[in-house]
């Protein structure tokens, strides 16, 4: 399977285990422990906090690693006003330039839309597109929240990649079709949310007051890597990294046993007894569970 890391937990405190945001000497010394381990896409966005200023400064302090991996940002959710439609392509131009100086690389590999409302509009699909057409990334696109925000990405011939949540206890996508259309318009599919933000390895004995409601769904995925005698986080990324039509897996880390956690997992293949065994477990589940918006 294929990773890219997330730097949002670079940049902000995030995640409903509430991990605090890392030191930059930390964070340095697991960027370079990626690289070197071959991971060579890292995902970040203007509106996590320092976290484009912190890529930056390692990238200066060690420019030689800048040249090995790809950099997928996105733009303000806020940047688009309908005060100024007619400037929305220089708008989203003059972003994503400012976000290469903060990041002190040249282009990226792709640049989405952070506010995914934004996909509805073909204003300002086509204004994104002045930041592929100058040259600044190689593809535009979005971070969706909810299948149908990824379908109506799909009616877009100029989106190239797609930003989706996608984990052992959402098969909304699989249900869509998404994942047929998009390899079929030659769109890379970036999965997020793979430990539904850390929800999959919580306690099921342990939980939050406002996700006590999950307790039985952990219960049950327990119990089915417990069966096929596969640990619960190479459970829940297999899973993600082994479904057919996901480019890169996305993954965050706020400290090196974590990320190495990650790392050994690369070659790791979910067994297809297994994975079988999931999707049917978890075929209809409630819409809270998969979506943290409802977590209140």
């Amino acid at each position: 399977m294929k990773f890219c890391l997330g730097t949002v937990q670079f940049g902000l405190n995030y995640g409903i285990q509430g991990n605090g945001q890392p030191q930059k000497e930390k964070v340095f010394e697991m960027l370079s422990y990626a690289i070197d381990n071959g991971i060579e896409m890292l995902d970040t966005a203007s509106a996590y906090g320092e976290a484009e200023k912190v890529l930056g400064d390692y990238f200066r302090a060690y420019p030689d690693m800048a040249e090995k991996v790809s950099v997928v940002s996105k733009l303000k959710p806020d940047a688009f006003s309908e005060d100024n439609v007619n400037d929305w392509p220089e708008v989203a131009e003059k972003n994503a330039r400012e976000s290469l100086e903060r990041l002190g690389i040249r282009h990226f590999a792709a640049y989405l839309f952070h506010n995914a409302a934004s996909i509805f509009d073909e204003r300002a699909v086509t204004a994104l597109s002045r930041v592929k057409d100058a040259g600044i990334a190689d593809r535009i696109g979005v971070s969706i929240y909810n299948p149908e925000e990824a379908m109506k990405a799909l009616d877009y011939p100029q989106v190239g990649a797609i930003q989706i949540p996608y984990n052992l206890f959402d098969q909304r996508l699989d249900k869509c079709g998404f994942f047929r259309r998009a390899k079929e318009q030659d769109v890379l599919v970036f999965a997020r949310s793979s430990l539904l933000q850390g929800l999959v390895m919580m306690n099921p004995d342990n939980l939050p007051d406002r996700v006590r409601f999950a307790k039985d769904y952990l219960e049950r995925f327990l119990s089915a890597c417990a069966e096929y005698k596969t640990l619960p986080l190479s459970a829940a990324i297999g899973y993600v990294g082994c479904k057919e039509g996901i480019d890169y897996v996305v993954f965050g880390v706020d400290n090196l046993r974590q990320l190495e956690e990650y790392v050994a997992l690369k070659d790791f293949v979910l067994p297809s007894e297994m994975m079988q065994t999931l999707e049917n477990e978890f075929e209809n589940v409630e819409e809270r569970l998969v979506n943290p918006v409802l977590w209140k």
